[in-house]
């Protein structure tokens, strides 16, 4: 049973940046953490993650559509279903759906309860970004205007008592299958390599492809629990060879990519595994410590490299 008892710590209005990206595809933007899109059909709709659980996403779904909603999770990481209790409480939601390894008992990336340490530290760490990022706007806003277009990150609220609860999955999705929302049609793709249950979905008939943490304008982590970077190379790869005309991907201040990003994460991944990137130490966002790789416009993010014998 999923924990109805969620509290929410921000009104959804001031804490969404919600846009129409394309005829029937709503982002649903906290910026400079998650975004997650609203994908409205003639006899149901679709929501591609649901975000932090800061705010009721529910409220905006609600908004926009009365269609049933089918709940489909990008992957099993906390800022891609933090609204899935929510969306139980206050929604209709058809299913909560996911790749069958975020179903099975003992596979370790069920979308059980958050651990609290982890938001605690989340809630830490970005509260310093914010900071940072207020005075990037204020430089931007004097010389550079980059930033204009983008919605502006808000101030951290009050998480003390934040917690994601459990949130069973109730459909899983197989590579290759087409959902059917009523005059629009998104196929299924497997795409482990960030995570082993990465789902991306595309629409053929307009090339929109959602790419969750696939395919970014950010940093790609590839050195969390189960990420794999074979995996990724090869699911990139993959990705590279759709008709794809244009990303909506999950992060960073522009989530809006042409479709080249695709080809350009695919060359990387290929670089990294030919040990052909730009390497050096750094750290994630949360502070962990990684090995960074640059190849063009694309940085991904490894395990530390290990020390040299000396």
């Amino acid at each position: 049973m999923i924990d109805s008892g969620t509290a929410c710590f921000a009104s959804a209005n001031e804490w969404f940046d919600v846009r129409e990206v394309a005829a029937g595809i709503h982002r649903l933007d906290e910026p400079g953490h998650v975004a997650s899109y609203l994908v409205i059909g003639t006899r149901m709709a679709l929501l591609f993650d649901s975000g932090m659980g800061i705010a009721p996403v529910s409220q905006v779904v609600s908004g926009l559509t009365a269609l049933p909603v089918l709940v489909v999770s990008s992957h099993h990481h906390a800022d891609h279903r933090g609204g899935n209790a929510d969306l139980a409480s206050h929604a209709e939601v058809v299913d909560f759906a996911a790749h069958p390894v975020a179903a099975q008992a003992g596979s370790g990336f069920r979308h059980d309860a958050v651990d609290p340490g982890f938001l605690a530290a989340y809630t830490v760490a970005m509260t310093g970004v914010a900071a940072e990022y207020e005075r990037f706007r204020a430089l931007d806003d004097r010389y550079f205007f980059t930033q204009a277009r983008f919605g502006r990150m808000r101030p951290m609220p009050e998480l003390s008592d934040w917690r994601i609860p459990a949130t069973p999955v109730t459909r899983t999705l197989a590579d290759g299958e087409v959902i059917d929302l009523g005059g629009r049609r998104l196929e299924v793709l497997h795409t482990p390599g960030h995570a082993p249950d990465t789902l991306c979905l595309f629409e053929r008939e307009s090339g929109i492809l959602l790419s969750g943490d696939t395919v970014l304008g950010a940093a790609h982590w590839l050195h969390g629990h189960g990420a794999d970077p074979v995996s990724f190379a090869a699911s990139t790869r993959r990705l590279a060879l759709l008709p794809v005309a244009r990303v909506l991907a999950a992060h960073n201040l522009c989530c809006d990519l042409p479709a080249s990003a695709v080809t350009d994460v695919a060359t990387a991944a290929d670089a990294l595994l030919a040990d052909t990137t730009t390497s050096s130490p750094g750290h994630d966002l949360l502070g962990h410590p990684v090995t960074r790789h640059d190849c063009g416009p694309v940085t991904l993010l490894t395990a530390p490299a290990a020390p040299r014998p000396t």
